[in-house]
């Protein structure tokens, strides 16, 4: 967008109060109208509008307009356009400020706010706490939200906002950690207004208080604490993504970021992603896990548990009624690792039904005849395949005795089950020390219900056919495999 103030090429160089006000009206408008546009696009615009005023006086005018006006601008994230200024303009002497004491005020303003924008990463902190045990905060990466709140005891602000900051916690509990640093040395009086103002009872929102008496951490320039209260928000990766806060426009971010909308998962065009995703066969366990692993790092390094909650979603309920060993156990460590152990994220109601509940049924199916594992000591009735023979009977099921020993139970009208005892058949031909047990789990039901039951609670046999492969005693090598490919 590119707005010309063609009058500014043409002043004279004194500005009398005419032009000026004509200046001032066109630059408000010129104001309004980049408002709603990203911050480097308001650098470049006004950047634009500097360099279109070849006259020095009017080009000095309209530098510190645009100065004045981001300095002490409402919207958050607007001082970065100001800094802008200061660097490029004023600092390097491309346009001279009025005096010397007004530099010096621009000076400060930028070596205090240059470290603390939104978008950077927050600067580490060397502080301690209440015992004085040195404590260091933002010095690797996170996995929540954290509330970087600075007050001083003295300040009349900061009583009003330290109330409304603890009850906006309290009634909500959001799984942040809320960062209170004292920003003075009055150890006494910091205690008592611990106590009195910022005691908070959560469950989910952990409250750490530190201060730096000595002011040894230069929290002062690295925040821009000149004056208190001051209010930061930091994404899980450490990026500030709130700066210059009340406890109002903090609640309206943390409501934006926690009170998810209700998901849908499992939806065709999802399927149809990980289908396109996984087309080129039947993938490793390494290959799944590499997957979830990226959703997950791609999403919540950027804060957004939105479409973390969607894309790990869609790739659960992908996984569950995939067959073959890499899915599967792909399956298991996404469950594993970014579900059941993620309950700062998974915790609505919407999610415990959805994901959560569906998540925990799966794990306990995957539970079962884990590698690694022992297989139980059961004897159930069976067919033998050996390369020198076929042998009908009842088999312990830890005494099959070969190299490799493969367990199939199957169940009859079953395509791609007739296929693995085709391929079975073939194997043994060709591996003599291979010994493949084919397991009718419909006999088993209708013959003896007790021991299908002993079955299903030792195997996952929810989806049929179901193979393993043990070692000579018995040791569970692999689950979820297919002879046929």
């Amino acid at each position: 967008m590119v707005v010309a103030l063609c009058f500014c090429t043409n002043v004279m160089a004194q500005l009398d109060s005419l032009r000026i006000s004509a200046l001032n009206a066109k630059m408000t408008e010129y104001f309004d109208a980049l408002k709603y546009e990203s911050i480097d696009v308001q650098k470049e615009e006004c950047d634009f509008m500097i360099e279109t005023c070849t006259d020095s006086l009017v080009r000095q005018h309209v530098a510190l307009s645009i100065y004045d006006h981001y300095i002490d601008s409402d919207i958050m994230g607007a001082e970065a356009v100001a800094l802008h200024v200061v660097d490029k303009w004023f600092l390097t002497g491309e346009v001279k400020m009025r005096d010397e004491m007004e530099l010096l005020g621009a000076k400060v303003f930028a070596e205090f706010n240059r470290q603390s924008q939104i978008g950077r990463k927050a600067p580490s902190l060397l502080v301690k706490d209440m015992a004085d045990v040195p404590v260091t905060l933002f010095d690797g990466p996170g996995n929540r939200y954290t509330v970087l709140y600075f007050y001083d005891t003295s300040c009349a602000t900061c009583k009003v906002q330290s109330i409304l900051l603890r009850n906006l916690l309290e009634e909500n509990d959001f799984p942040v950690d809320f960062v209170a640093v004292y920003a003075s040395d009055k150890h006494e009086e910091w205690e008592r207004y611990v106590k009195d103002r910022l005691a908070l009872n959560t469950g989910r929102t952990t409250v750490t208080h530190l201060w730096d008496p000595g002011l040894d951490s230069d929290f002062q320039r690295k925040y821009g604490v000149v004056q208190t209260p001051r209010l930061f928000l930091i994404a899980p990766d450490r990026t500030i993504i709130g700066r210059g806060l009340d406890a109002q426009a903090l609640s309206q971010m943390l409501h934006a970021i926690f009170d998810e909308k209700e998901l849908t998962y499992g939806s065709e065009e999802s399927m149809a992603m990980f289908d396109g995703l996984f087309a080129g066969g039947a993938p490793s366990a390494g290959e799944v896990t590499d997957i979830a692993d990226y959703i997950s790092s791609v999403t919540l390094e950027k804060g957004d548990t939105v479409m973390f909650r969607q894309m790990a979603g869609d790739l659960l309920y992908y996984l569950s009624v995939q067959r073959g060993e890499g899915f599967k156990e792909g399956l298991a460590h996404l469950i594993d690792r970014h579900i059941l152990s993620r309950s700062d994220i998974w915790r609505t109601a919407d999610d415990s039904l959805k994901v959560v509940g569906f998540a925990q049924m799966t794990e306990d199916l995957l539970s079962r005849s884990e590698p690694g594992r022992t297989i139980p000591d059961l004897k159930i009735p069976g067919r033998l395949l050996t390369s020198r023979k076929i042998k009908d009977g009842t088999f312990s099921l830890r005494k099959l005795r070969g190299d490799r020993n493969i367990v199939l139970f199957y169940t009859e009208g079953c395509n791609v089950c007739a296929a693995e005892k085709a391929s079975a058949s073939e194997l043994v031909a060709r591996e003599p020390k291979v010994k493949v047990l084919m397991v009718n789990v419909d006999e088993v039901l209708s013959s003896s219900p007790s021991l299908a039951g002993r079955l299903f609670d030792s195997f996952d046999l929810s989806t049929l056919p179901f193979i393993l492969e043990t070692d000579r005693k018995g040791k569970i090598l692999r689950r979820y495999i297919t002879i046929s490919e």
